[in-house]
C-alpha cells in the first residue's frame, strides 16, 4: 500500500488553463496565403512607381505595409484595422524594424478614412468596404492619379459542392466568392487594369491554414484533456471537408484607367 499522500481533487474556485485564442496567427508572418517570396515579388512590383504615400486598408499585423515601406524608402505609410490587438502587433513590428517614424497604425473602420494615396493595399480585407465591387469603387476614389492598388481576394478555384458549403462558415453560399474570370471582369468594369497577378498555390494555402492552427495544437499537446481539442477537430473538418478544395486566393496589382 502506498504511503504517498493522495493528490487533492480539482479546486472549482481556481480557473483551469486557458488555451491561446483562435486566430492570433502567432505562427504566421502575414495573415494571408502568401509565401515570403511571392509577397516580396508583389511588393516590388507595387512600389516600382516610387509611391510617396501608402495606405493599407485592413492592415492586420502591418507586415505588408512595412515591407512596402522598406521597398519605398521615400514613402510614408498608414495602416487601418478594426482589431486593436493586430494594430498593437503592427506598431511593435514597426518599432522593431526601425520604421516607427514612417509607419502610422490606427484602429478604425476603413470606410471612415477617405485619405488618398498613390499606393493602396487591401489584402484579404475587401470586406472593410462591403463586397468586392464596393471595395473597388472605394479604392478608386482613394487612389491618386497614376497610383497602384494591391488587392488580395478569396476566389473559387472550382465550384463548391453543397457538402463543402455545409462544412464552411455558417450560411456559406456559392455567391460568397467569385471565380477568377468573374473577378477579372468586375475589375475591368470598375475601370481598373491588371498589371500583375499571383494566384496562391495549394502549398501557400496549407501553410496559412496550419499557421493558424499550430499554436493551439502545440498548446493541446501540453494540455491533452482540454476541451479545445473539439474546437480544433471542428476547424480541421471545416478546412478539409469545406473550403480546402474549392477555395483559392488571388492578389492583383491594379492601375486605374477610368472608363470613358
Amino acid at each position: 500500500m502506498s504511503t504517498t499522500p493522495s493528490s487533492p481533487g480539482p479546486d472549482p474556485s481556481r480557473p483551469g488553463p486557458v488555451p491561446p485564442p483562435a486566430g492570433t496567427g502567432a505562427c504566421l508572418e502575414v495573415n494571408s496565403p502568401l509565401s515570403s517570396a511571392a509577397l516580396d515579388r508583389l511588393v516590388a512590383a507595387a512600389t516600382a512607381h516610387a509611391p510617396r504615400r501608402i495606405i493599407d486598408h485592413g492592415c492586420g499585423w502591418g507586415t505588408i505595409l512595412l515591407r512596402a515601406l522598406d521597398a519605398a524608402p521615400q514613402a510614408q505609410g498608414l495602416g487601418i484595422d478594426v482589431h486593436a490587438p493586430d494594430i498593437a502587433r503592427a506598431r511593435a513590428a514597426a518599432e522593431a524594424g526601425g520604421l516607427a517614424d514612417r509607419a502610422r497604425f490606427e484602429v478604425g473602420e476603413s470606410s471612415d478614412w477617405a485619405d488618398r494615396a498613390d499606393l493602396l493595399l487591401s489584402i484579404g480585407a475587401y470586406q472593410a468596404f462591403g463586397d468586392v465591387a464596393a471595395a473597388l469603387v472605394a479604392l478608386a476614389a482613394r487612389l491618386e492619379p497614376g497610383g497602384r492598388v494591391l488587392l488580395g481576394v478569396e476566389i473559387w478555384r472550382s465550384r463548391p459542392t453543397d457538402g463543402e458549403l455545409a462544412h464552411m462558415w455558417e450560411g456559406a453560399t456559392e455567391q460568397d466568392c467569385l471565380t477568377l474570370a468573374d473577378l477579372v471582369d468586375l475589375v475591368h468594369q470598375e475601370g481598373f487594369r491588371i498589371l500583375d497577378l499571383h494566384e496562391s498555390t495549394p502549398e501557400e494555402f496549407d501553410a496559412f491554414e496550419l499557421g493558424h492552427l499550430r499554436e493551439r495544437e502545440e498548446w493541446l499537446l501540453e494540455h491533452p484533456g482540454h476541451a479545445v481539442r473539439g474546437e480544433l477537430d471542428a476547424a480541421w473538418t471545416a478546412w478539409l471537408r469545406g473550403h480546402r478544395r474549392p477555395m483559392g486566393f488571388v492578389t492583383l496589382l491594379l492601375g486605374h484607367a477610368p472608363l470613358p
